[in-house]
């Protein structure tokens, strides 16, 4: 009787090194084995998809995102049907995301963690929501972007508290801005419960910031986005983000957030670990222009830019694949290294130490990719989520869903 799944394609990231001639054995939910096929010499034991002109490589990890494919994570307490969102990143190769949420009320913000809560780790038949990212609402008015500023206020510790309650220990990131009052007593809150303090959307000096990663804050995000520019005569975040070689950078590769020079520039300056490839995706993600909404606020989507209706940049519409295919055009990372962005150091950042690698004993995310690097198949926990051939199919795979 065969047990287990084996997948031959012509090459393999994983993302560490590159394996000639791949093979990867699934069982159980997870990677039994990987490496040259000629080393899986009962080859008739396993159910085998063969995937000529493709590469394997770890599912994409998404640690921040607002929505996708009509549902808006601030939305879930009234809408917790996670499910479209979760197919349509899976077809896009992502296995795993983070859903992000922005300013609002207290008494919204308690009701749209503790539902997001709920929902990590359930079976979606697509990708699976490992956690929650916190944005805001203790950010800086003149850095606000798209979150509303009625809803921007002070740190408020209890209310934090409350919320790492509601969030059952799914809450792997928070982000806010340092210069704010009781910014470091914040931070140690959050190490506490170990969630990753995050600094973003912010007008802190250098003192502010170097305070903020001295006291434990080692995430940034978006950068160069919301925060002060880079200048020649004084450095905030953008500068000491670059320099700091214990701070996770957060890119949205996109072609529309930031310069290719500067997604560059990133790449050169922080070591190669500490870079990580985000979405930053609305609702809008997969569908048409026209106009969607963002929390509370009206968002209009043309020209593959996502806005509010004033011009300011508000989300994208992007997703995980487009953004690799992006970072490798316009840098100069190998493929092992722009691989390495969405998939093991996402993982690695907030402390998801069971994926995000092809390696056995890991859950068995992957996804396959051509040499154009389209997303050909995804597979979430070792089902086939994701099958734009339906070559499971042709190979008598029943579990494949699509």
């Amino acid at each position: 009787m065969k047990d287990g799944l084996l997948i031959h394609a012509d090459y393999c990231l994983t993302p560490k090194t590159i394996i000639h001639n791949a093979a990867i054995v699934i069982q159980d939910g997870r990677i039994l084995a990987v490496g040259g096929v000629s080393a899986f010499i009962h080859i008739e034991d396993y159910h085998v998809i063969e995937m000529p002109d493709c590469y394997l490589m770890p599912g994409f990890i998404d640690t921040h995102l607002y929505g996708a494919g009509g549902f808006d994570c601030m939305h879930a307490d009234k809408d917790p049907d996670i499910t479209g969102m979760a197919r349509i990143l899976a077809e896009h190769g992502v296995s795993s995301f983070i859903p992000t949420t922005q300013s609002c009320g207290p008494e919204k913000l308690l009701a749209v963690v503790e539902v997001l809560a709920d929902l990590c780790d359930r079976e979606t038949g697509g990708a699976v929501p490992a956690g929650i990212t916190i944005e805001g609402p203790y950010i800086s008015m003149a850095k606000r972007g798209a979150h509303p500023k009625q809803y921007l206020r002070s740190i408020d510790l209890e209310e934090v508290q409350d919320v790492l309650n509601a969030g059952k220990g799914k809450i792997r990131i928070w982000t806010f801005a340092p210069e704010r009052e009781h910014a470091l007593e914040l931070i140690a809150m959050l190490r506490e419960h170990q969630v990753s303090p995050c600094l973003g959307h912010t007008v802190a000096d250098e003192h502010q910031v170097r305070a903020a990663i001295a006291a434990g804050a080692n995430r940034c995000a978006h950068l160069y986005n919301g925060m002060e520019s880079l200048q020649q005569r004084r450095v905030g975040l953008s500068a000491l983000a670059l320099t700091n070689e214990d701070i996770w950078v957060e890119l949205i590769t996109d072609g529309v957030h930031i310069h290719p020079g500067m997604i560059d520039l990133a790449c050169r300056s922080k070591p190669k670990e500490r870079l990580i490839g985000i979405s930053n995706s609305t609702e809008a993600a997969g569908l048409a222009p026209g106009v969607y909404k963002l929390g509370d606020e009206t968002i209009v989507v043309a020209d593959g830019r996502s806005t509010l209706r004033g011009g300011t940049l508000a989300g994208s519409v992007s997703f995980l694949d487009g953004n690799y295919r992006y970072l490798l055009g316009n840098t100069h990372l190998s493929p092992q290294e722009a691989a390495a962005c969405f998939t093991l150091n996402p993982a690695r950042s907030i402390g998801l130490s069971d994926r995000g690698e092809i390696k056995p004993g890991k859950r068995a995310d992957v996804v396959i990719m051509d040499h154009e690097n389209q997303v050909q198949m995804t597979i979430v926990a070792g089902k086939i989520v994701y099958d734009r051939e339906n070559r499971a199919a042709a190979a008598g795979i029943a579990e494949a869903s699509a």
